[in-house]
């Protein structure tokens, strides 16, 4: 690595350290009472949100969104404090249009959406359950209002979920160091490769191994950031999750490379099996990491069965972006930095050791 790639891989693990801490969370309702109101009458709804900042009713609307294009709008509004609001309405009576979930999927409706003018908007799913009357009457069409676009919020934040909150921050580290593993990890077995085509350069089997060793580093690192998310999301540092033990095996495996290691005393043959049980374990991450947790049901975003999602639009919205793709770039150019500074150390015993 050039002078130039360094200084790029300093900035950008810099840029997403800074900026992963430094910009707020946009505005978010994390509880709304009662949870249950009938249909029929007028209610009365108290929303709690975060970094809200509410101060003048006339800059904020509100609404109870029934499905995408329908919704109830709230007649009256009183701030009760910066950060919360009393919602006022009146709900129809009648069968109301209220949108199902899909696919198993519980419903996002009623979508509780509050517009704060230039903080923009901030929104809670399911927000309460509507206590339909039995009857075939659908309710009059005149009492619903349009779903029209909320203002955006005017400043750089990051989108507040209720499960994360302020952790969500965490995917710029936890993450990265899972993309940085797997680039260095695959460069490893690489070298792995070459090592066994060429035996008689012993500077690939360095290489091999510097690389393995930043990566399991970084495994180990977005294992630990991954249970510190882990206790706030789930309640425990480790669940037993079908994510986490697959990844505490993989992560053995590798271990199991370096005592595998240094059971050897010749150069020769410690390369060559080296090498090959590199490949093996590169070749059971992948399985480990990403076919096994999809097979059955997991906590971990991304699974399938009833866990839960992977990050969509609205989690990774555009100004995450700004700071996930440039950490992962720069937490692979670190490690392979890191990489390379091993690589020079070993270059150096490996010489002594054949002057001696």
């Amino acid at each position: 690595m050039n002078k130039i790639t360094k200084a790029i891989a300093v900035l950008l693990v810099f840029y997403s350290l800074v900026a992963g801490m430094l910009v707020p969370l946009n505005t978010g309702i994390y509880q709304v009472t009662p949870m249950s109101v009938d249909a029929g009458e007028d209610v009365q709804l108290k929303a709690k949100a975060y970094n809200a900042a509410y101060s003048d009713t006339e800059q904020i609307e509100a609404r109870l969104r029934l499905n995408e294009e329908t919704a109830i709008c709230a007649k009256r509004i009183e701030i009760e404090s910066t950060s919360e609001v009393n919602l006022f309405f009146d709900i129809p009576s009648g069968k109301l249009p209220i949108e199902g979930g899909r696919d198993g999927k519980r419903s996002l409706f009623p979508l509780l959406e509050i517009s704060n003018g230039s903080q923009g908007k901030s929104l809670l799913e399911s927000a309460v359950f509507i206590n339909q009357k039995e009857t075939q009457t659908t309710a009059n069409p005149e009492q619903f209002c349009a779903v029209v676009a909320y203002p955006a919020n005017e400043s750089m934040t990051y989108p507040y979920l209720n499960i994360l909150q302020e952790t969500i921050r965490n995917l710029y580290y936890h993450v990265p160091m899972w993309f940085a593993m797997l680039v260095i990890l695959f460069t490893s077995v690489i070298y792995s490769i070459m090592q066994l085509s060429k035996p008689d350069k012993m500077e690939y089997d360095i290489y091999a191994n510097s690389l393995a060793a930043v990566g399991l580093l970084f495994g180990l690192i977005g294992i630990a950031t991954g249970a510190l998310w882990a206790k706030h999301t789930w309640g425990a540092y480790w669940s037993f999750d079908v994510k986490q033990n697959t990844t505490a095996v993989a992560l053995l495996i590798y271990l199991a490379y370096f005592v595998l290691r240094s059971s050897f005393d010749d150069m020769d043959k410690r390369a060559r099996i080296s090498a090959i049980y590199n490949i093996f374990a590169f070749a059971t991450l992948i399985p480990l990491l990403y076919v096994v947790p999809r097979m059955v049901d997991s906590l971990h975003p991304g699974s399938n069965g009833s866990g839960n999602p992977g990050f969509n639009t609205y989690d990774l919205d555009n100004t995450m972006r700004m700071v996930f793709y440039p950490a992962i770039i720069g937490w692979i150019l670190m490690g392979l930095w890191m990489a390379q500074l091993m690589t020079r150390v070993e270059k150096i015993r490996y010489k002594r050791l054949e002057d001696m």
